[in-house]
């Protein structure tokens, strides 16, 4: 076969768009278009951003105050300088935090949110909590799912007065199906993991007025939850107060800080203990020995006995 007919060939294969067809497809993309935007225009920010501060309220038990939100693109929410405060607690003051909902979610009428919460608005990539929030509807009432991480939290900014110095990292994921059983109890399941260096307990009352403060280099913490239980599965740390390890288990009540404690913790002091041991007239302990500490009450008000 000759090259001139190699060509023709070519040319019969090669196919045309019909000029109706391209007009078809730049209307129906001018229309998608369209609709986007009419979307992002017409969405109910106001009701998204009332519903989130009212869901907050619920779990946390706190009252949460917002200084200033505005929009964000696409279909986001920027909150700036929020704060969570409860009576006999200290406040926790919260930089920046963004709730992005996810388009394709948004279509299907369930909710997506990615979320981010900035506690120092003086750094980008510290003090971090990020997460995703999905959910089957817009009430949240169908199942509801959420998986995250902390990176380089300043645990001296959320635990007041008990941690005075601190830095957490760890990972999280819970599902809390729509269906309830029997009793009555929300069925749910999930895992937390989280690791703390440089870690500074204070306030852990002796009696008499009295208080101790200890020092771990590092502590370690894992729960498994199911329903409305948590078992501890991993508590432990060590550093030059000594190490310690715990058991226990944590009941998750609503608002979330009316939680129920019962954790027991044996500590087996180390040469920084002895030495302020006596300072505050303890008793002086024998290297290695012992030491219970009973962690009872609510994640609000946990009474420390040792």
């Amino acid at each position: 076969m000759d090259r001139a007919g190699m060509g023709d060939d070519r040319n019969v294969m090669t196919m045309k768009w019909p000029e109706a067809w391209r007009e078809a497809v730049a209307w129906t993309v001018g229309g998608v278009c369209i609709f986007v935007l009419c979307l992002l225009v017409t969405f109910p920010y106001d009701l998204l951003q009332t519903r989130l501060v009212t869901e907050l309220k619920r779990a946390t038990g706190m009252d949460v105050r917002v200084a200033d939100w505005n929009m964000g693109p696409p279909l986001s929410l920027e909150w700036r300088n929020v704060s969570l405060s409860k009576p006999n607690m200290a406040p926790i003051d919260v930089a920046a935090l963004q709730a992005k909902l996810g388009l394709l979610q948004a279509f299907t009428g369930s909710v997506g949110l990615d979320v981010v919460v900035q506690l120092d608005e003086q750094t980008t990539r510290t003090s971090l909590a990020k997460g995703t929030v999905s959910s089957s509807s817009f009430s949240l009432a169908g199942p509801l799912a959420v998986k995250g991480q902390l990176q380089q939290i300043d645990l001296s900014k959320l635990i007041r007065p008990y941690v005075t110095h601190g830095t957490l990292n760890g990972q999280f994921a819970h599902r809390v199906d729509s269906n309830q059983s029997p009793t009555g109890t929300m069925n749910s399941e999930g895992t937390w993991t989280a690791e703390a260096t440089d870690l500074v307990i204070d306030q852990v009352p002796l009696g008499g007025g009295r208080t101790l403060s200890l020092t771990f280099s590092k502590a370690s913490a894992g729960l498994s939850c199911r329903n409305l239980v948590c078992e501890v599965t991993q508590l432990k740390g060590d550093g030059i107060d000594g190490s310690f390890d715990g058991q226990g288990q944590i009941t998750i009540q609503q608002p979330t800080p009316n939680s129920q404690l019962a954790l027991t913790v044996t500590v087996i002091p180390g040469p920084g203990f002895a030495s302020k041991a006596g300072t505050l007239g303890l008793p002086s302990l024998p290297p290695g020995t012992p030491l219970t500490i009973k962690i009872v009450g609510t994640l609000a008000q946990a009474r420390i006995a040792l």
